[in-house]
């Protein structure tokens, strides 16, 4: 399984960036915290699966480990 700490920063950045954007769309058209978080998770782990090649699954779970571990990112 992949882990946050094998990544490099330029992927974890965007994987900030894609989640935080999602969100802030989905906020900004009036979703819940927790609407926007699963559109959040789900635009960033797309572009995670197709940049580094794994499942959708794992994708998922190692974004949801980046924006944990980001007390920065809190919607």
């Amino acid at each position: 399984m992949t882990a946050p700490e094998t990544l490099d920063n330029i992927t974890l950045d965007l994987i900030r960036d894609t989640y935080m954007e999602a969100a802030a769309e989905t906020i900004e058209r009036g979703g819940s915290k927790l609407t926007a978080h699963k559109e959040g998770t789900v635009a960033a782990a797309m572009y995670v699966a197709a940049a580094i090649g794994i499942e959708d699954e794992e994708a998922k779970r190692l974004v949801v480990q980046v924006v944990r571990s980001d007390a920065e990112m809190a919607l």
